[in-house]
């Protein structure tokens, strides 16, 4: 599993189970109940 972050954009590669894996890990490491956006994870990375 790979994962590219640029400043608009993710890019995961990798199998269909490794990515959801990873975007519900993602989600949850956001610490906070509600949903987070793909936008609001990119603002804090970069």
């Amino acid at each position: 599993m790979k994962m590219y972050v640029g400043a608009k954009e993710l890019k995961l590669v990798g199998k269909a189970w490794e990515i959801r894996h990873t975007l519900r890990k993602l989600s949850r490491d956001a610490g906070s109940p509600e949903k987070k956006s793909l936008e609001m994870f990119l603002s804090k990375r970069s």
